[in-house]
């Protein structure tokens, strides 16, 4: 079952409950009311009655005696009639008209005591509602009224409130049914996209026409998640490329070593000399991997940033720096050092820094570590950096001319760049005012 499908028959069943209640409530108010106005005439042509009655000087006998209005009383209206009985046991009423029956409560009513009796009679096939009370005079008043009205009523009512809540149901499912058929289109077009780029891998598909309500932010976030795979996908594909191409150079020399030990004529010199190039280039390779892992692992998910001292982890990771070096190396403080970052990333890219400045600086000149308003840099005394290879060193793989005889894989400072996109800092290169190069990352928290 689709979603409008859904929505229009829950709308409608909540119309339906609605209508259903509304319809009885008006049912039951509507009849009350109808019963309340019979009762409140049956009540106002006895009490019409009764004060001519009592007012009379004369009995009900003859001609009902002199001056009495006999018209008043016995003239039926439309819908009801009246009777009396006087206390001799005649029956009076309009000529034409059956009597009235007489129960033995009715009969047993005290004169002068205000207290009625209703009930529902048959007449002729149809129901009337009678009243009856005692006069002071000892005359039993019968007046009884046509209630055929309330059954018409309600019988209109129970077809007219059935066939209101009938359009009010069918107009809600109309109406839920067009809402929702609007509100899933989008959606729809939404699921049809993420499958065609399921099935056909095209990252640069996008949701046009997005609005401001809910799907609108749904559809900008899914255009948000295609840019993050895209540039994903992008990252994963170069850094793939780039493996294959830096793996190669290791991997042929140490086959060419390997084919080189397999030789007899060998002197122990030259066999020492191979195997100590192949360690190296083991080491090599190792230290490569490492650092594509680094560049391959989303520390976003995988690690959750919080608050750090720079203070501290600049300490740590120049004790850890200075066992491997003779180069002097100092941490600087100044105020605003607690910044907020991924721990463990962060101190893999403070090494960095701190190893590619110790060896560019030769392994005597001091390297200095400042940290504080919000920033750490790591400043050596080497050779420097050109302006020209300045904006391509926090690339993958990328070594400028003059150091591609050193040591090192070309990924220390994109991880360093990395680290600055996941935890929304930015790095820098600026040359030392006494010779050598500054490297730093600024961080905005």
């Amino acid at each position: 079952m689709n979603l409008r499908t859904r929505f229009a028959l829950i709308s409608g069943s909540l119309v339906f409950v609605l209508a259903t209640a509304m319809s009885i409530g008006a049912y039951r108010v509507a009849t009350q009311q109808l019963e309340n106005q019979v009762t409140e005439s049956l009540n106002q042509r006895v009490g019409r009655i009764t004060r001519q009655l009592e007012n009379q000087r004369s009995f009900l006998d003859d001609a009902f005696g002199r001056g009495f209005n006999t018209r008043a009383i016995f003239e039926p209206d439309i819908d009801s009639f009246t009777q009396i009985i006087t206390p001799d046991g005649v029956i009076h009423h309009a000529n034409g008209y059956p009597d009235l029956p007489v129960s033995e409560a009715e009969n047993n009513l005290e004169p002068g005591v205000r207290v009625a009796l209703y009930r529902d009679i048959t007449i002729d096939g149809r129901v009337f509602r009678m009243m009856t009370v005692r006069s002071a005079t000892g005359d039993l008043i019968q007046v009884a009224k046509d209630t055929q009205i309330i059954d018409d009523a309600r019988d209109g009512m129970r077809t007219w409130l059935t066939i209101l809540a009938a359009i009010a149901v069918i107009i809600a499912g109309a109406m839920s049914w067009l809402f929702a058929s609007r509100v899933s289109k989008p959606l729809s077009k939404l699921a049809t996209t993420a499958e065609e780029i399921a099935i056909t891998q095209n990252l640069d598909r996008r949701i046009e026409g997005a609005g401001r309500d809910e799907v609108g932010k749904l559809s900008t976030s899914f255009n948000t998640m295609l840019d993050a795979l895209r540039n994903s996908s992008e990252r994963q594909r170069r850094l793939v490329q780039d493996a294959s191409h830096e793996l190669r150079t290791p991997l042929t020399s140490l086959r060419a070593n390997a084919e080189l030990l397999e030789r007899a004529t060998l002197s122990p010199e030259d066999r020492a000399a191979i195997l100590a190039d192949m360690r190296a280039e083991v080491d090599e390779l190792v230290e490569l991997s490492a650092e594509l892992n680094s560049l391959a692992t989303d520390q976003r998910a995988a690690e959750k940033p919080e608050s750090v001292d720079l203070d501290e982890l600049a300490h740590e990771v120049v004790t850890r720096a200075q066992r491997r070096t003779t180069a002097p190396i100092s941490v600087h403080v100044t105020p605003q050092t607690v910044v907020f970052a991924r721990p463990q990333q962060l101190d893999r890219a403070l090494s960095n820094l701190v190893d590619n400045a110790i060896k560019f600086s030769g392994g005597s000149s001091e390297i200095e570590v400042h940290v504080g308003e919000l920033r750490v840099e790591v400043r050596d005394h080497g050779p420097g950096i050109s302006d020209a290879d300045k904006p391509m060193v926090f690339d993958r793989f990328y070594r400028a001319t003059a150091t591609r005889s050193m040591p090192g894989s070309g990924l220390g400072l994109a991880i360093v760049a990395q680290f600055a996109e996941d935890n929304e800092a930015h790095t820098y290169v600026l040359d030392n005012a006494g010779g050598g190069t500054i490297v730093g990352i600024q961080f905005t928290k």
